[in-house]
């Protein structure tokens, strides 16, 4: 039976090494150096609700292991190639990793659309995948954790308000705050300037108008879009936020960003009976390293872990962030992950 299954997999592992180099690799993505040292799989998942198949592939070191990870990356499109150098640490260390392709990407179907493609469809995709993982034969008897980076945090943490709770979950630099306060954040540090949705003199007034919006979509997050829109109206009407106070769109135009504006992640966290370690550096410029943390520490959860680490940026590196580069960890941030993982 077990020469059978190293067949299998031998056969397996060819395919999938001919069916990976054929697919579109992003700019930023790299396939993990060493892939003949590991067994790598096929995933085929369907998430039914929304007529989607998600493909991946889940790569196991050839030693005896007994935890998985399910990484899931930030915005922006991205396939099983993500956050590679991370990848082979965990290998390395017999932590298997599973990735797959964001709908839209890869071979992945369904369209990735910035404008409708918002955090709950990638919440329903998380939970199909999850769902094929969790029940898979080959992996009954492995702990099977979250690691979800930025965007991907969101998501992942996003779960545990289901039945579908991992075993672990890993935070990396995701965000905590309520009310859409991670996007004011970025406007500060100038990552993101909103040039087109707020012609203001004043970072002041830019704030303000962000603060008002996205108080009115949280506390109205339960409302039909139209609805949430016509009170998003009004109270840009009371404060002056009209047509020559923004380009082509206005501020959270978007029905993704108004998606992301809806959650109450400080809820979730707060009764989170997980183990989990969150993970950021101090030199985020896209999620407030203070603020969140200090927010997280004042929920006393005995379940979460925060570690923050001097110099280093939103992916965890030293140095300015280059997108040719954007998923290579720093050696110090990848063995605390590993480390943490190792005591789950």
């Amino acid at each position: 039976m077990k020469k059978n299954r190293k067949t299998y997999l031998i056969i397996i592992f060819t395919l999938i090494t001919h069916f990976i180099k054929a697919q579109e690799i992003y700019s930023y993505e790299k396939q993990i150096d060493g892939i003949e040292n590991y067994i790598s799989t096929q995933f085929e998942t369907e998430n039914k609700n929304d007529n989607v198949i998600l493909r991946g592939t889940l790569i196991e070191p050839k030693t005896n292991y007994t935890k998985v990870v399910i990484i899931v990356p930030g915005s922006g499109k991205d396939t099983r190639n993500s956050h590679y150098k991370l990848t082979e640490k965990l290998l390395e260390n017999n932590i298997a990793v599973y990735r797959y392709d964001e709908r839209g990407c890869g071979f992945s179907t369904g369209n990735f659309n910035t404008y409708f493609y918002n955090i709950n469809d990638m919440i329903s995709d998380l939970k199909s995948v999850y769902k094929d993982l969790k029940n898979n034969k080959l992996l009954t008897d492995k702990k099977l954790g979250l690691l979800g980076h930025s965007l991907g945090g969101m998501v992942t943490i996003s779960l545990n308000d289901s039945n579908l709770i991992p075993d672990f979950f890993i935070q990396w630099a995701s965000p905590v705050q309520n009310k859409g306060a991670f996007l004011k954040y970025q406007l500060t540090t100038n990552v993101n300037k909103f040039e087109n949705e707020l012609i203001y003199d004043s970072l002041t007034e830019k704030l303000n108008v962000m603060d008002k919006i996205n108080n009115v979509i949280f506390e109205n997050r339960n409302d039909e879009n139209i609805e949430l829109v016509k009170k998003i109206n009004k109270v840009s009407k009371e404060i002056g936020y009209t047509k020559k106070r923004y380009k082509r769109f206005t501020y959270a135009n978007f029905y993704s960003t108004k998606e992301l504006i809806k959650k109450d992640l400080e809820n979730t966290y707060k009764k989170c009976t997980t183990n989990l370690l969150y993970i950021i550096g101090e030199n985020d410029k896209y999620i407030d390293a203070k603020n969140e943390t200090e927010l997280l520490n004042s929920f006393n959860n005995k379940y979460i872990e925060i570690v923050k680490i001097k110099s280093l940026n939103h992916y965890l590196q030293s140095g300015t962030e280059n997108i040719e580069h954007l998923y290579e960890i720093e050696d110090e941030a990848s063995t605390k992950i590993i480390n943490w993982i190792n005591k789950q």
